[in-house]
């Protein structure tokens, strides 16, 4: 065996452990989400029953506040799932990291390692994912009860939010090709406090359009 060949076969072995290792963060992380996920809907879903069968303003307070814990946390995490869906889709050089940073940051997206079409679609697909829970929570959740329609509404609120803060960068970022300086742009002018004002908007306004119509 020459040198050549070994040297060939070590890196073959090299990208086969760190392709396991990569394995092995996503599904410790995954599992990790998927508890998380699973807790709040439970805990929510626990609240609302509570409050139903007792008909206490205790158990309505505890509904809600369950429900709007509930919300965010999905969105945060179908959020970023969807992020590293549309980078690993695109080939995107995106390591899962060995432990979720602020509980729902999972993955890093080299932005000097990757091309405008890759951040595109690792954009895109964190953009889009918040509107399938939306979908699903008009489908699934019973919006005629108080913290069904807070569910919903806190869904929609951050859905509507992280639309208004990452599709101009998406789209400046077509044009200028470089999507570092446009996230910093986006972040410098402050589009990251109006978009939570902008969402929190649209949240109220979709929860009271909620109790009109129930």
């Amino acid at each position: 065996m020459t040198e050549t060949t070994m040297n060939v076969d070590e890196a073959a072995a090299l990208r086969d452990l760190a392709r396991g290792l990569d394995r092995a963060r996503m599904a410790q992380i995954g599992g990790f989400h998927f508890a998380l996920v699973m807790g709040a809907l439970t805990l929510w879903g626990a609240a609302e029953t509570w409050a139903q069968v007792s008909g206490w303003a205790l158990a309505e307070f505890v509904a809600v506040a369950n429900a709007l814990v509930a919300g965010v946390v999905i969105v945060s995490t179908i959020h970023e799932w969807g992020h590293f869906a549309g980078a690993r889709l695109s080939g995107s050089v995106s390591p899962v990291l060995e432990e979720p940073r602020q509980y729902f940051f999972m993955f890093d997206f080299q932005i000097d390692q990757n091309d405008t079409r890759q951040f595109a679609w690792m954009s895109w697909g964190g953009i889009l994912t918040p509107w399938v829970a939306v979908v699903l929570a008009a489908m699934l959740v019973p919006l005629s009860t108080l913290s069904g329609a807070v569910l919903f509404a806190t869904l929609f609120s951050k859905a509507v939010a992280v639309a208004i803060f990452e599709v101009p960068v998406v789209q400046r970022t077509a044009v200028s090709g470089n999507p570092g300086a446009e996230l910093g742009k986006r972040a410098g002018e402050g589009g990251l406090p109006k978009s939570r004002k902008l969402g929190n908007y649209a949240g109220l306004a979709c929860f009271a359009l909620l109790l009109l119509i129930f």
